[in-house]
């Protein structure tokens, strides 16, 4: 990875995904075993790098059976193995397909006629009296046998591969395809790999449309065109309809032979029982603190103190730690938390100007998760003074232990922000100003 660049989701290989070791040896132990299933799911908490990890997914699988040149990528990938036409035996005179030239004809005699006349033609020939008739038998019993059961309908096989590495030309393609652009009617647009299909809620929209279950079965009979087989990844398989899981259950019952489906979901418990039941199940974890902070130091080049609130911020989860890193949330933070004390040394007529300054310094979804954090550092300090690494913003511990409140109000604090976060989700959003201001009115 280029230090200080974060690479999208589209641009990740398995060497370049934090974390998720089991995850990344998958695909390449599947294909060399040549067991693939036919659908994987992919679940863990959000941010954690599923998204990346199924597009270099497909990467591999897309590799399959296209030429690999020397010295490039070392990601998994796979080569078609060529049948060879075993050369035809030799030709004989004998051969009846006309493959070998017909022999010399034979010529033809003239028959040869007597003229000579025929002593036994006065000869009668005796009569004898007709055989007896036969003496018929009825044929012994047979024993018949019952019918052997049926054999077990043999499991869905794929065509053997071995890994060697990635396509370069697979690589570009994916990453032209994503992120995905959908017309009216839910379909991709801008589909610039033929044997991948993408399908996730398209903007706007909180969970997936039937017609876009329904484009990928029309899809998804067709044989691949390039390699060897053909993949769909659905991101969001927590937000399928029931509608649209009645759709999608046809190609899991009875997938292709050539199509392999990679499914992606936060909230496992949001799949539907139908389609869990149906997949190949891979539970990712979050990689641990140490590995996160070593990355984000060495291979961005953050400072330590900002890449540990980081990390403690986005318990441990890669993506929304190079999220808050991309962003000024982390600079901006101590402006927040002044604010946030203006209201316990001047009461509630500080309000209506702290929330404002509040609102000015970002947007107000990131602006309540960096005051839900500050209450909990304070109600830590309250608890547990003599343990400072319980802290999420150590570097800003003055500001913490500044003017300490009771653990009852820092309690009630907390519920009134998660109140005022969950009135953000709400379809006619009224005004966020007026959102924290009654959130610090109920603290105050």
């Amino acid at each position: 990875m280029t230090p200080g660049r974060i690479l999208a989701p589209q641009e990740h290989t398995f060497e370049t995904l934090w974390g998720l070791e089991a995850g990344r040896a998958l695909v390449p132990r599947l294909l060399a075993a040549n067991r693939m299933p036919h659908a994987l799911l992919l679940t863990g908490p959000d941010g954690i790098g599923k998204r990346s990890l199924a597009l270099a997914m497909a990467k591999c699988l897309l590799s399959v059976g296209r030429a690999v040149p020397e010295n490039t990528m070392t990601a998994p990938g796979l080569a078609k193995a060529r049948r060879k036409i075993p050369a035809p035996p030799p030709d004989t005179e004998d051969d009846l397909f006309g493959f070998a030239e017909p022999a010399a004809p034979i010529p033809e005699q003239p028959l040869a006629v007597s003229h000579e006349p025929d002593l036994f033609a006065s000869i009668e020939e005796p009569s004898f009296p007709p055989p007896p008739a036969p003496i018929i038998q009825p044929p012994p019993p047979v024993m018949v046998k019952p019918p052997a059961p049926l054999a077990p309908e043999a499991p869905r096989t794929l065509p053997p591969a071995n890994f060697i590495g990635l396509n370069p030309r697979v690589c570009r393609l994916i990453q032209n395809s994503y992120p995905v652009e959908f017309d009216k009617e839910g379909r991709p647009a801008n589909n610039a790999c033929l044997d991948l299909t993408i399908i996730e809620p398209p903007e706007g929209k909180r969970s997936i449309l039937v017609d876009q279950i329904r484009y990928l079965q029309e899809i998804a009979r067709l044989q691949p065109i390039e390699g060897n087989y053909r993949v769909a990844l659905i991101f969001g398989a927590d937000t399928i309809t029931e509608e649209g899981a009645n759709s999608i259950l046809k190609l899991l019952e009875e997938p292709p032979p050539s199509l392999i489906m990679i499914l992606v979901a936060n909230r496992l418990n949001r799949v539907l029982p139908t389609i869990r039941s149906r997949c190949a199940q891979v539970v990712l974890p979050a990689p641990e603190r140490d590995v996160l902070l070593r990355k984000l130091t060495e291979e961005l080049g953050i400072e330590a103190g900002l890449a540990r609130v980081a990390a403690s911020l986005a318990e441990n989860r890669p993506g929304v730690a190079l999220r808050l890193v991309a962003s000024n949330l982390l600079k901006g933070r101590r402006e927040v938390f002044e604010a946030r004390l203006q209201i316990d040394r001047f009461g509630k007529a500080a309000i209506p100007a702290a929330a404002g300054r509040i609102v000015q310094s970002g947007p107000l979804e990131e602006s309540l998760w960096m005051l839900l954090s500050f209450a909990r550092d304070r109600l830590v300090h309250q608890c547990a003074p003599d343990h400072p690494e319980l802290l999420t913003h150590g570097d800003a511990k003055d500001l913490i232990t500044a003017l300490p409140p009771s653990p009852i109000s820092l309690d009630a604090e907390g519920d009134a922000l998660l109140a005022a976060y969950g009135a953000l989700a709400h379809p006619h959003i009224p005004n966020q100003r007026v959102i924290l201001e009654r959130a610090f009115w109920e603290v105050g």
